[in-house]
């Protein structure tokens, strides 16, 4: 026996059901909007106050969402960086004997023994076979002249 249904669908359970999924939606984002509100609150009250260079420039950075979730880490990465070397006693090159020394006793060791000696400044010779480069050429105003008093 081929053909269609002769009972229609019910109506009644689909509408109830459609009303539930409506006022479960509407439930559950007001408890994510209250969640949300709380966890807004609750991260202000934790925050550390901040230095007031840094706030200034803080108020200098883009809008969210920014590339960066902390913009001034790499800055402190790199100073940290910076000072630890700066700071320290290590090898620069251990095979040809170059060491670093902290700047402050850099400092001292130059405010006690003096700047070293200048080297005098030796001319260029030409190296035999190469012509120097000849001077710029004048003006050709100035070119004839110079023809002249040669």
């Amino acid at each position: 026996m081929a053909g269609h249904e002769t009972q229609d669908v019910s109506i009644g359970p689909i509408v109830k059901f459609g009303v539930g999924l409506a006022i479960a939606t509407a439930l559950v984002s007001v408890a994510m909007w209250g969640l949300f509100r709380w966890f807004e609150t609750n991260q202000d009250r934790r925050q550390e106050p901040v230095a007031p260079m840094v706030a200034a420039n803080l108020k200098r950075t883009p809008r969210e969402p920014r590339l960066e979730p902390d913009p001034l880490a790499p800055r402190l990465a790199a100073r940290a960086h910076e000072d630890a070397v700066l700071t320290s006693w290590g090898w620069v090159d251990r095979n040809a004997g170059v060491a670093r020394i902290p700047i402050d006793r850099a400092m001292d060791l130059l405010a006690q023994r003096g700047l070293p000696a200048a080297k005098p400044m030796v001319a260029a010779t030409p190296v035999a076979g190469r012509v120097p480069h000849p001077a710029p050429l004048p003006a050709s105003g100035e070119r004839e002249k110079a023809a002249q008093s040669r």
